[in-house]
């Protein structure tokens, strides 16, 4: 069998008491304290969760180039015209190319999520995040908390959502930030169980 996973997060999840389950191969925290608090607690204001079990793909190239099979749960962000991530809660199969590479491992991915998550990111960005600005499905590539930051909205039906991603030797900076900026909303983390309800999918997709 092969090795559990371990998030750049996983420190910061033990520090808090969070009860880890195996996801998909991924040791990752199932609950902090109560799941339904938890959802309530997005729905209502903000969380932020630890989704970096998301698989990752770069594409660099023009759209019609990329023949991989992209239904869902795969999403296609555009970065610019010729450069692409893909994310999904499932692998893709695909050939390694000089224009398609797996980045999973290389890239933390945090997902803020709730009515105040772009009060918070106003704190670490100079990024325009009005919704007229950056709607769901968009992407951006900016700086937050001072680090480099892709930033992809990923609203789940009304709830405000959007997933930052960093490399892994930046991630518990990134994740202190946001905790620490989200603070006067009543920010707290969140796991698997509220990410995957608030979300919508099962435990067997992530």
């Amino acid at each position: 069998m092969a090795p559990l996973r371990l998030s750049a997060l996983h420190r910061c999840h033990l520090e808090a008491q969070a009860h880890m389950d195996t996801f998909s191969g991924w040791e990752l925290p199932a609950w902090y304290t109560e799941s339904s608090r938890e959802v309530e607690g997005a729905r209502t204001s903000v969380g932020i969760s630890d989704a970096s079990y998301l698989y990752k793909l770069d594409f660099h190239g023009q759209a019609e180039e990329l023949h991989l099979p992209l239904a869902p749960p795969a999403r296609l962000w555009k970065l610019t015209p010729s450069h692409a991530l893909i994310t999904s809660s499932r692998s893709i199969g695909f050939a390694a190319s000089s224009s398609v590479t797996n980045v999973t491992s290389l890239y933390s991915t945090i997902l803020l999520a709730g009515p105040k998550s772009r009060e918070v990111l106003r704190k670490l960005t100079t990024l325009n995040v009005r919704e007229d600005a950056m709607p769901d499905g968009t992407a951006r590539q900016t700086r937050v908390a001072h680090v480099n930051a892709t930033i992809l909205r990923c609203d789940c039906e009304s709830l405000p959502a959007f997933l930052i991603l960093n490399t892994r030797d930046l991630a518990e900076h990134v994740w202190s930030a946001l905790l620490h900026a989200g603070s006067e909303f009543g920010a707290h983390p969140f796991g698997l169980v509220a990410q995957q309800q608030l979300m919508g999918f099962r435990h067997g997709d992530a």
